[in-house]
């Protein structure tokens, strides 16, 4: 694998997700959290309203233009408001496949080549650095997408392949990006969207094809069902592919609670890494298993991303979580009624218990030992 590097959409595609509106203080604050975890490039929208504009010059101000990239559609008033912000970089972005140049932009192929380079040309003039989003590159024909590439060639520090319906399988994607890669001079992104439920497993994929570039949003928030979440995407290299970024990665459990705070979108707490049961253990046999080595059922130790496990009681639990919790303190006929008591309360309540809970429930006899 080649160098990657990491766009994040979270304050732009991210805050498309209906009900999802970050103000302008949260947004300010993420911006900061996701730079300090060590993203390339973050994505903002200065054009859609007086309040992004804001957003933008106070980032300018502080010294994160490096990082930050005005997304823009091809018009030269939004050219020019990132130029006035003192943005050094835009994207630029137009459709490709036919079906939204005729059924939404209502024009040819050909209208939207020449109008997308007229207008990299004109930010080029303007001092800014230029790159390019496709979207709906996935449904696009190939032959086109490739010819619109290449005439951005020189032009553009990278194009970036959206699956704005996430239509594509893994190995579709895989192939995809290879395509491109072979046929295009210019370095490659990827867009993904989760449609399908498969955009951590298509961006890998990308990547894997030789992607230069992914694009994602903390926590996977974004239109319809989302976009990939970064943080399924930079541990899945670390682990499975063997691939570790520089990142901050102890930030990422914190980042993650913020973009679920800020947005509102409450996270399944089955989600993988940034879910709240994604280190959490109730099973006997897998809490005894947590004591006895935690590598027995966690991939890697939860202080890496700056969470914590939980062990937790209820009807599927054992001694084991109750042993280790009390050590020594009661003798094993004591254990088991405390077992029964602790399943026979989950099932009545419907509920689990933390240890801080478990504690609080046996305190009586916690304090007549003593």
């Amino acid at each position: 694998m080649s160098e990657i590097l990491i766009s994040d959409t979270t304050l732009r595609d991210g805050e498309q997700m209906p009900g999802v509106i970050f103000n302008k203080s949260q947004k300010i604050d993420l911006a900061k959290k996701i730079s300090k975890f060590g993203v390339d490039i973050i994505e903002l929208m200065p054009a859609i309203s007086k309040y992004e504009t804001e957003v933008a010059e106070y980032l300018v101000g502080i010294g994160m233009n490096d990082k930050l990239t005005a997304s823009t559609l091809s018009r030269r008033e939004h050219i020019d408001l990132a130029e006035s912000i003192g943005m050094s970089n835009v994207t630029l972005f137009t459709s490709i496949s036919d079906i939204h140049l005729g059924k939404k932009l209502k024009i040819s192929r050909q209208q939207n080549l020449e109008n997308s380079i007229r207008h990299v040309e004109y930010a080029r003039e303007r001092g800014l650095r230029v790159s390019f989003a496709g979207e709906d590159s996935s449904r696009a024909d190939l032959g086109y997408l490739v010819e619109f590439i290449n005439s951005l060639e020189g032009k553009i520090d990278y194009f970036l392949s959206c699956d704005t319906l996430g239509i594509l399988t893994p190995k579709q994607t895989y192939e995809f990006i290879g395509k491109l890669k072979q046929e295009t001079n210019c370095k490659i992104g990827l867009h993904i969207h989760n449609d399908f439920g498969q955009a951590t497993a298509n961006t890998l994929a990308g990547i894997e094809a030789g992607a230069d570039l992914f694009s994602g949003t903390f926590t996977g928030i974004g239109e319809r069902a989302g976009n990939a979440p970064i943080e399924e995407v930079v541990m899945a290299l670390r682990y499975q592919y063997g691939r570790e970024l520089p990142l901050n990665y102890r930030l990422l459990g914190e980042l993650c609670g913020l973009v679920e705070q800020y947005s509102g979108a409450k996270l399944q707490r089955h989600k993988p890494i940034s879910g709240e049961n994604a280190f959490s253990h109730e099973s006997g046999t897998h809490v005894d298993g947590i004591i006895k080595y935690p590598r027995n059922y966690e991939n890697f130790d939860p202080r890496i991303i700056g969470e914590k496990r939980r062990i937790l009681f209820g009807k599927h639990s054992g001694t084991s979580g109750l042993k280790y919790l009390f050590g020594d303190k009661f003798t094993k006929d004591e254990y088991v009624k405390m077992l029964e008591q602790v399943k026979s309360n989950s099932m009545s309540q419907g509920t689990v218990f933390s240890e801080e809970e478990i504690v609080e429930m046996f305190q009586i006899m916690v304090e007549r030992e003593i």
